[in-house]
């Protein structure tokens, strides 16, 4: 599956967490259940990317400037 088929099927998980995040009381129940959800499609991507697409992160010292 590519990224933007991946992107379009979870359109609506997406959406669905975004309303239920910014318009429930803060700490509710609904909430925390947006947060988890977030939560697992990050870890979808996560996957989808290391492993699928074979990217892996640079390490932290890539970054440093000398």
């Amino acid at each position: 599956m590519s990224i933007d088929e991946r992107c379009r099927n979870q359109q609506s998980v997406a959406d669905r967490i975004f309303m239920d995040f910014k318009y429930t009381k803060p700490g509710s129940e609904e909430q925390m259940r947006a947060l988890a959800s977030f939560n697992s499609l990050v870890c979808i991507w996560a996957d989808f990317l290391l492993v699928d697409e074979k990217i892996r992160p640079e390490p932290a010292e890539a970054f440093l400037i000398n």
